[in-house]
């Protein structure tokens, strides 16, 4: 009796966990988007694009050329694509003023 209520204790926490680590991943976030902005160690200045999470937009800085991680984008219009989807279009909101 005792083995029969660990087994369903077992696998009730196995769903919960699955279902969990599913809800906390939207389909096509793209995880470098919400990366702070990161020149890297070296002295280039090469124009590039990141994206602000907070402001929903994308705005230049200036990349050193090596180094830095996933939030550097060639364009702009690269950088919606990848973080806003839909090639970088805003929600559609005719009739609203």
């Amino acid at each position: 009796m005792q083995l029969i209520f660990v087994v369903s204790l077992v696998i009730m926490a196995c769903i919960v966990v699955a279902r969990d680590g599913k809800r906390g991943k939207r389909k096509g976030s793209n995880p470098n988007c919400t990366s702070p902005w990161d020149d890297g160690p070296c002295r280039a200045q090469i124009p590039r694009y990141y994206f602000d999470p907070v402001t929903k937009k994308c705005s230049e800085f200036m990349y050193g050329g090596c180094g830095g991680n996933g939030n550097n984008y060639e364009s702009e219009k690269e950088c919606l694509e990848k973080c806003r989807g839909k090639k970088g279009r805003k929600p559609n909101n005719k009739g609203k003023q």
